[in-house]
């Protein structure tokens, strides 16, 4: 199945490839956000590639939906291009996500089921991040693993904007809690990179809220077989405030975000 996953994803990085830099057909235009042709392109040619080896498996998919719910255990959520706005003002900084997770279980993430794998693919730097459960966290088939740190100015985290209000608040108010203390605070605009670039020790911790179930479910799994610490509370359907971090700053960090919402009268 990782296998089938790492494969699917590459078959998306590809079309990326291919339309990276060139003039794009736009699906729609949103506040904060875009729709491009490319999104479903991809997410066409990652659910036939799994539907080939799974027929009966079930999909969540940022475009399409719930698609082949025919009751199998087996759910595969796919976010077919993160980082679309990056994507399409031409900043190499994107990435297909790829998860399969086990309804009937649980696992690291509340109400999603027991994670089976995780695969984030960013075509740009060709990286292949990979997780199966209990077997480790690889980048291109090396071992990775999250940031020893302890102290607050050996991070750098991450934050993302989000596309909602409560997100951009989240997102405010965690610049004062951290930023004095922090070696640097950065904001790169995909979420599962950034996951991803914490579970291999680049970023010492990612934070937002906004985020949708399959912005984080690969990248999950991922960091948390590096050995990062995840919390994610699912506060509307679909709809998650989320942190990943080192664990040796993991409280701290944590503690000051939730002091900062509460404190400024954020839900």
């Amino acid at each position: 199945m990782l296998n089938t996953a790492k494969a699917a994803a590459r078959a998306a990085g590809e079309i990326q490839r291919r339309n990276f830099g060139k003039l794009l057909n736009v699906d729609a235009r949103m506040k904060n956000d875009i729709k491009l042709e490319v999104d479903r392109l991809c997410e066409q040619a990652i659910i036939n590639s799994i539907l080939q080896v799974h027929p009966d498996h079930a999909f969540l998919s940022e475009e399409a939906g719930i698609v082949n719910d025919l009751g199998s255990d087996y759910l595969w959520i796919i976010d077919p291009l993160d980082g679309t706005v990056n994507f399409f003002y031409g900043l190499p900084y994107f990435c297909t996500s790829i998860a399969c997770y086990r309804r009937s279980g649980s696992g690291i993430i509340p109400g999603l089921g027991e994670e089976v794998l995780g695969v984030v693919y960013a075509p740009a730097t060709d990286e292949m991040f990979s997780a199966g459960k209990g077997e480790g966290a690889f980048l291109n088939d090396e071992k990775i693993k999250a940031a020893e740190v302890g102290s607050l100015a050996e991070c750098m985290i991450a934050t993302g904007f989000g596309s909602t209000r409560s997100g951009f608040d989240r997102m405010l108010s965690g610049l004062p809690a951290l930023a004095e203390d922090v070696c640097k605070m950065r904001c790169l605009g995909a979420a599962a990179y950034d996951i991803c670039n914490a579970a291999a020790g680049r970023l010492s911790a990612f934070f937002e809220k906004g985020l949708h179930t399959w912005d984080i479910a690969a990248a999950s799994v991922i960091a948390s077989e590096a050995g990062a610490v995840i919390d994610a509370f699912e506060y509307e359907t679909g709809r998650w405030d989320y942190i990943v971090s080192a664990e040796g700053v993991f409280d701290v960090i944590k503690s000051r975000l939730h002091k900062a919402e509460a404190e400024g009268g954020d839900e």
